[in-house]
Order: C-alpha cells, then structure tokens, then sequence
C-alpha cells in the first residue's frame, strides 16, 4: 500500500512539472510576426580614458563621434533587418520636429503636413560601449601602448569588444547584459554571418576592407543576435 501511494505521488509530481513546463513554454513563445519597439542610444566609448579617439585619428583620421555614430547607424541598419524590430527614429528627432512645427505653422499644403502628437514612444533602448580595441593598424614599426588599448605592429589583426544593454525605457531595468567581441586579420573574420550585408557608413570610410572594419562588423552581428534572442517575449506585441 505504502509503495502504490509513493507511486501516486511521484507521477502527480511529474504530471504537475510537466504542466508548468507547458505554462512556461506559452509565456515564453512569441505571437507570429510580432515585433519589439526600440531604439538604439549614443554609442560610448569606454576603453581606458576614452583613448579610442585618440588612436583613431592617429590611424585612420576619424573623430571617436564619427566612429560611434557608424556604429550605431550599423546596429540600428541590422536589427530594422532582422523584420523582429519597430525601430523610432531618435538621432534625427530634433529635424522630425522642426518638419512638424512647420507643418503647424500654415505654411504647408493643408492635408499635407505632419500631425503633431504622433510620435510613438520606444519600449527598449539598446545600449552599447565599446570597451576593448586593437586596429591592428599595418606599418607600424614595433607597437605602443595607449591606456590598456595595445596597438601592434605589423600584425594585420584587429580586435574590439562592446558591451550591450537591453532597457526598459519606462522603468530603467536592464533586461540583458552581455560583452561580445570581434577580432579579424585581412584573411577573414570571426563573427556571425548573414545578419547584414550592407557597405559600412561614410563616415566609417577609414576603416573600409580593413581588419578593424571586419572586427567591428563582428561586433554588431553578435550584438544583433544577442538583442534577438534575449529580448524577452512580452516586449514582442506590435504587428
């Protein structure tokens, strides 16, 4: 008697984990072509003593500005592609606004202008530093250290690392956090393929075919898929 009892016991216990696996595999699932609202913030530059600037003009004449820019041009390129992201549009909203209030102002066909008051709001906002960098910049004699940034001689390798951050915008809370990195040589590249095939911005124009781009690269693929698989579902609900 004592034995059938156990046995009740145990398959009660097993039927009762499988329905919460059930439950949880439903919360977790997403709704068929379903996306999430964000947009990407300012990339920062947070190697040691914001030293990346001055490396990069050194070796490629590019301001850190127009580096982070790039980069962020990049991300925000790659996760519009991806079809599981909203993106609203925020480096540009100053202009956004000024087309709005001249549509406002009268001076514009009637029918025509931009409603004001439709701005839609961003669930997440993706945030990124680059925290590690080698440009494995060519013809250098030697190599020199700037910060804990090591630039090597004729080494034709790059190397960059950035952290991630996917945040609530209206509570502050950190969804996911992660640290990924790209490294490369003229021969290849390590990293995720087939996120995004587009030619790098202008203002990355530098780094065109160099190890540094491809590193780079690298980094917003891992970044991008990262962003995709640790966004979680109940943030997917527009359509």
């Amino acid at each position: 008697m004592k034995n059938r009892y156990s046995c009740l016991g145990l398959s009660l216990f097993l039927l009762l984990a499988a329905a919460g696996s059930l439950v949880n595999a439903a919360q977790n699932e997403q709704p068929a072509g379903s996306n999430a609202r964000l947009f990407v913030a300012e990339f920062r530059d947070k190697s040691a003593g914001g030293s990346l600037d001055t490396v990069c003009l050194q070796q490629f004449g590019l301001t850190w500005k127009a580096i982070g820019e790039g980069m962020r041009d990049m991300m925000t390129t790659a996760l519009f592609k991806t079809g599981r992201f909203v993106i609203v549009e925020r480096d540009q909203l100053s202009e956004i606004i000024r087309e709005q209030d001249l549509g406002a102002s009268g001076r514009v066909q009637k029918g025509t202008e931009p409603a004001i008051g439709e701005i839609k709001g961003a669930d997440l906002m993706i945030v990124a530093s680059v925290t590690e960098f080698d440009s494995g910049a060519q013809g250098l004699k030697g190599s020199f250290d700037v910060g804990r940034i090591k630039i090597g001689g004729r080494t034709g390798k790059a190397h960059m690392a950035i952290d991630v951050r996917v945040v609530d915008v209206k509570t502050s809370e950190v969804l996911a956090a992660t640290t990924v990195d790209g490294s490369a040589a003229n021969v290849g590249v390590e990293g995720v393929k087939g996120v995004f095939d587009n030619p790098s911005p202008s203002s990355l124009g530098g780094f065109s075919k160099t190890p540094m781009e491809k590193a780079l690269r690298a980094c917003i693929e891992k970044s991008v898929k990262y962003i995709c698989d640790n966004t979680p579902p109940a943030y997917f609900r527009y359509k």
